[in-house]
């Protein structure tokens, strides 16, 4: 522009200190700052160290839903687990992210795994995963068959599908070798308490027909005095456990530390209710092993606890 002025006769204009000289090479016909922003900008976005962070590893929420992916054999994929997750051993060493009901969803999204798996449906999670592009994987677990299509589901999400197929059939096998030592003995009345607030007896908290503890019981040899219960869990009462005379006790303490004296007092706490079979017997028992309440990999394990409680007579068979 400046030569092709000269050539004809212009005057030459003298540039201000705020004038910008242009280049005449495609886009870079515009003011030389300019241009160079623009090259930085396509430079930065072509960088390699700006693209996104690809995701990895594997964030499980449950303590069963980890039992699982290690029973899968991909336990060398998970990068942290939930507060409760205790199993197997190596488990303790992760990092935590917080519980099911108090997930630190912040430093779930900072260690950006490539997927995470949660128990259930919870619309906070849900929220946040999809805003923030996280894989999730909601995974129910509350019944023997749901145990079964969960561990498939896992297996098909990590791409471990013989291994899925292999743990299943461990599973069914383990459950059919307990119901086939029981099968055709007496099977007593069980009241099962999966939780209770205080030694007063007050918010007895038990299970129906559709959860997988009371079919562990049934499994066992035994028969689930509340199996007609409203809801899979729900607050029984000491009247209507006085009407159905439980023969059998099975309450349940997972993974609590009880000393000698506390174990002897929850036991002693049934004396409140003299009148039943159950107490009348001594057949009052705690559950104590810290996997008894997990819907995952080791039903048959305590299927098989359960069945020595109930039916000491029966040769229950070993692992």
């Amino acid at each position: 522009m400046i030569e092709h002025q000269q050539a004809v006769g212009c005057k030459k204009s003298e540039p201000t200190a705020y004038s910008l000289q242009p280049y005449n090479i495609g886009f870079l016909s515009m003011p030389l700052p300019l241009s160079f922003i623009l090259i930085f900008l396509v430079s930065a976005c072509n960088n390699p160290a700006n693209a996104p962070v690809p995701r990895k590893g594997i964030v499980t929420m449950a303590p069963h839903l980890t039992e699982t992916v290690f029973a899968l054999g991909q336990g060398g994929r998970v990068i942290a687990v939930g507060s409760f997750c205790d199993y197997p051993p190596e488990v303790t060493k992760l990092p935590r992210v917080g519980g099911y009901i108090d997930p630190n969803l912040e430093k779930i999204s900072t260690l950006s795994p490539e997927l995470l798996i949660v128990p259930g449906r919870d619309r906070k999670v849900g929220e946040y995963a999809e805003m923030k592009g996280l894989p999730l994987l909601s995974v129910n677990m509350d019944s023997f068959a749901s145990i079964d299509a969960g561990i498939e589901t896992i297996g098909k999400a990590l791409n471990c599908v013989s291994e899925a197929d292999a743990l299943r059939a461990r599973i069914r096998r383990e459950l059919d070798g307990v119901r086939n030592a029981v099968k055709g003995l007496p099977r007593p009345k069980v009241l099962i308490i999966t939780a209770r607030s205080s030694h007063a007896l007050h918010n007895l908290y038990t299970s129906n027909r559709s959860s997988f503890v009371s079919e562990m019981v049934e499994c066992a040899g035994g028969e689930n005095i509340y199996a007609d219960g409203p809801t899979n869990y729900f607050a029984g009462s000491k009247e209507t456990i006085v009407v159905r005379m439980p023969e059998v006790v099975l309450e349940f303490h997972a993974g609590e530390n009880l000393d000698a004296a506390e174990h002897t007092k929850f036991v002693a706490d049934w004396q409140q209710l003299p009148s039943l079979p159950a107490v009348q017997n001594g057949r009052v028992y705690l559950i104590m092993e810290s996997h008894a309440l997990r819907p995952g990999p080791r039903v048959g394990e305590i299927a098989r606890i359960l069945a020595k409680r109930l039916h000491p007579e029966a040769a229950i068979p070993t692992p």
